[in-house]
């Protein structure tokens, strides 16, 4: 995204890609006349991007980029009915990687979640965990809660940061989803 002309009191409008360090590359294909194009996931927002490669040497489906490498040009956003095929079969993927990559912003989840409301609690927003579940979660997070996800996963019987990058997953093909973990727990605290 190209940043916009400073406006009349100085500021110049910041892209909400300003934060991002890193793109894990999910697709890279030609495009007519001349150039190449990425479809890849933004670190640590884990926003879904398309972007033009100035430089595509060393760039490969599932390669992890800084972004400041000046290989790529601006970004914008991705829905993800448009990333490609081979987008999609390594998406997952990638999201597990993003998570391990950067565990204790993502950990967070399992160890700050609490109620939605009277009926619901935040661990029943992953996928396959019911009532009963998350309340044995809760019972064993305790008042310390967890320092790593092998702990999560010994505790609770669960594959946590499968789960979590399903959940994730779920939100980034719906994002007029009115329960994001994304946004109200990643997003938010870059």
């Amino acid at each position: 995204m190209r940043a916009s002309p400073p406006s009349d009191v100085g500021d110049s409008p910041i892209s909400i890609f300003s934060g991002e360090t890193h793109l894990r590359i999910l697709d890279i294909s030609q495009r007519r006349p001349i150039g190449y194009e990425v479809h890849a996931l933004t670190e640590p927002s884990l926003y879904l991007v398309r972007a033009r490669v100035l430089d595509k040497e060393g760039i490969v489906n599932g390669s992890r980029l800084l972004v400041e490498e000046n290989k790529i040009g601006p970004m914008s956003q991705l829905r993800y009915r448009d990333l490609s095929t081979n987008g999609e079969d390594i998406i997952l993927e990638e999201l597990i990687g993003a998570i391990k990559d950067n565990s204790e912003l993502h950990l967070g989840f399992y160890n700050r979640a609490n109620n939605i409301s009277l009926k619901v609690h935040a661990f029943q927003l992953l996928p396959r965990i019911g009532k009963s579940k998350a309340q044995k979660m809760v019972q064993s997070r305790g008042m310390a809660g967890w320092q790593d996800f092998s702990e999560v996963d010994e505790a609770c019987e669960i594959d946590s940061v499968t789960l979590l990058a399903e959940r994730y997953l779920i939100e980034i093909e719906d994002p007029l989803n009115n329960r994001s973990i994304l946004d109200n727990l990643i997003r938010s605290s870059n």
